[in-house]
């Protein structure tokens, strides 16, 4: 399993306003999921609320991710696992 800092250095967190939520996310779900995984799910909620302007974005995001995370982690797919 990479380092979790290894994983988010790949992302320039000055180009990532989700930095903060994509760190807490790899803390709480690496050793569970794939931390491509974990990276895809925020991306991809993150997507659905771009061009809101709204205070609490990321709020929302995180809490939609790892509702999203622990339903995947909770089910187990193997192929989705972290090693």
């Amino acid at each position: 399993m990479k380092n979790i800092h290894d994983e988010i250095s790949r992302i320039e967190r000055s180009h990532d306003y989700l930095w903060s939520v994509r760190e807490d996310l790899h803390a709480r779900f690496d050793g569970k999921l794939k931390a491509h995984f974990v990276d895809s799910v925020l991306d991809s909620i993150a997507e659905g609320y771009e061009g809101r302007i709204n205070r609490f974005r990321k709020i929302f995001i995180e809490k939609r991710a790892v509702e999203q995370l622990r339903t995947v982690a909770a089910s187990r797919p193997s192929h989705l696992l972290a090693a």
